[in-house]
């Protein structure tokens, strides 16, 4: 069982829901937010994308147990618009360094873990490329790189969410740079990957991870034997550190699907954002159209998935209370020495 720092115990409990799950909305989203705007508007402002992600936020958030925000444009201009209980903060630079087979992940400029904890973020969210058959180069960084925000993650108490994926090299079919789902991805890839960062070293709390399987093999209500053992090899992988799912902007029948076998396999929630609401924006920039459709069609869509989760999400208050038990002072005092 891992023992926690009281402080992570402590802001893991305010992302989840009263029975203990974790239904999070994702708007930390850049590049897929800029294509949408850039259709419409050619030199878009600053003050665009903040809009954009406040109409989610202010519509939204109230159906969620906590919200995934940016430190660029989301902090500190959307703080009042959340009705989340939770807030999760994005440490990752969405531009990344490509060389040869691999990709190096790097931190928004002068942004740190510290800097998100002093702000009052709950938890931190990183986002990294990986790929067990990539150089051993771009390997070894990515490691480091994990390594690194897990042991600040620690220093300061609060949680390290990981989010995880896999990627199409540069000589590959389906190559993009893209924040979309690899088509034709290789499972084992997903599954070791997970099985690497699942090592207590990298001092992981929560996985944010995508489906093992491409999303047009959850179409279908009936799953082949091979899709419903590729999340049981995802669960098995994350070592019993907590998970959710990602929704990599999938059909929304597609992740209610996947949310459906991972909750089979153990998973506590989900942190998603496009396949909720990006359906709206298809009426960009007509702002009147849509507020109805994320009235209307994305809330529907949460409390349906709010439903599933209640229903049938692992629930951590079992894993949170036995990690908060202390049956001596000496533990805590010595995580806490000073105080």
């Amino acid at each position: 069982m891992k023992s926690y720092k009281t402080g992570k115990q402590v802001h893991i409990k305010k992302i989840c829901n009263k029975n203990y799950h974790l239904q999070m909305l994702a708007i930390d989203q850049r590049p897929p937010i800029f294509n949408i705007i850039k259709k419409k508007k050619k030199n878009y402002s600053f003050n665009d994308v903040v809009d954009f992600k406040k109409k989610i936020s202010e519509t939204l958030s109230q159906h969620t147990s906590a919200i995934l925000m940016d430190p660029v444009y989301s902090i500190p201009n959307l703080l009042h618009s959340s009705q989340s209980n939770g807030l999760i903060i994005t440490l990752e630079d969405h531009s990344f360094d490509e060389r040869g087979k691999g990709r190096y992940s790097k931190n928004i400029t002068n942004w740190t873990v510290e800097k998100i904890k002093r702000i009052g973020g709950d938890a931190v969210k990183v986002l990294a490329w990986y790929r067990p058959d990539a150089d051993q180069k771009s390997i070894k960084h990515q490691k480091k790189y994990i390594e690194k925000i897990g042991r600040e993650c620690e220093k300061f108490d609060i949680p390290f969410l990981l989010e995880l994926l896999v990627y199409p090299f540069t000589n590959e079919t389906g190559y993009s740079k893209d924040y979309k789902e690899q088509l034709d991805k290789n499972q084992n890839h997903v599954i070791k990957s997970v099985k690497e960062f699942s090592k207590s070293k990298y001092k992981v709390d929560i996985f944010k991870l995508e489906s093992p399987v491409d999303s047009s093999q959850l179409e279908n209500d009936k799953f082949t034997k091979a899709t419903e053992d590729a999340f049981k090899q995802l669960s098995k992988a994350t070592g019993n550190i907590p998970w959710v799912m990602l929704s990599s902007g999938m059909s929304k029948k597609s992740f209610f699907n996947c949310l459906k076998l991972a909750y089979k396999n153990g998973a506590s929630g989900y942190l998603a954002g496009r396949t909720i609401w990006l359906d709206a924006f298809k009426d960009f920039p007509n702002y009147k159209k849509i507020t109805t459709k994320l009235n209307n069609e994305s809330v529907s869509y949460v409390k349906k998935l709010n439903q599933l989760t209640k229903k049938n999400a692992k629930s951590l208050e079992k894993y949170l209370i036995e990690n908060l038990i202390q049956k001596n002072s000496s533990n805590f005092k010595k995580a806490y020495k000073g105080f």
